[in-house]
């Protein structure tokens, strides 16, 4: 045999040795199928969070921006108290009053704010029926006893409505509530009405 053609089968023999070890085939023409990235075990996609660089993150971490949050919401008569009248036991009572009569709600709060930002709020926040006032559209009125059971009573035009507590404050750096102001809030919903108790 020729010794140069000898000298290139060893060469081209012991390149395919190097490259696929002593056991077989090279794994660079391997046909293993390809593995599937982030699929749950019944083959379907695994839901994947965004890219960080998809969700929009404030500097600081949280969002700076000034907001409410109530707290001790409860559904109450909310009444005028121009238009209330009290008695005792045995005493009837009345209370009328003219179209377009206006009436507001009533709030505390530790500094001066900007009422209708507050109510504006509460009405996204607790109930779209919310406002600051109400207004009669109709002329009312109406009389109660107060009954022998009851020492004393009230009758008043009003409607229902909701008191709560709040405070308005933002988040810090670190995602931290801090209260710039607070109090409490009862304001009118639904349409005016007489009630008594």
């Amino acid at each position: 045999m020729n010794a140069a053609f000898t000298r290139a089968c060893t060469a081209a023999a012991l390149t395919v040795f190097l490259t696929t070890g002593a056991g077989g085939v090279s794994t660079a023409f391997a046909d293993d199928a390809p593995t599937t990235v982030n699929v749950d075990q019944d083959g379907n996609p695994i839901p994947q969070a965004p890219d960080a660089a998809d969700v929009p993150v404030h500097p600081d971490g949280c969002p700076p921006d000034p907001g409410f949050r109530f707290y001790n919401v409860k559904s109450v008569f909310v009444g005028d108290k121009s238009k209330t009248v009290y008695g005792q036991s045995g005493v009837t009572l009345s209370v009328s009053v003219a179209k377009g009569h206006t009436w507001t709600g009533t709030f505390t709060y530790a500094a001066k704010l900007s009422e209708s930002v507050l109510v504006a709020s509460a009405e996204e926040t607790i109930s779209g029926s919310i406002s600051y006032a109400k207004t009669t559209t109709v002329t009312l009125s109406g009389s109660w006893k107060v009954p022998a059971s009851q020492k004393d009573g009230w009758l008043a035009l009003g409607s229902k409505g909701y008191s709560f507590k709040w405070e308005r404050g933002s988040t810090n750096g670190g995602c931290k509530w801090i209260v710039s102001n607070h109090g409490t809030a009862k304001l009118p919903a639904l349409s005016p009405y007489i009630a008594h108790s």
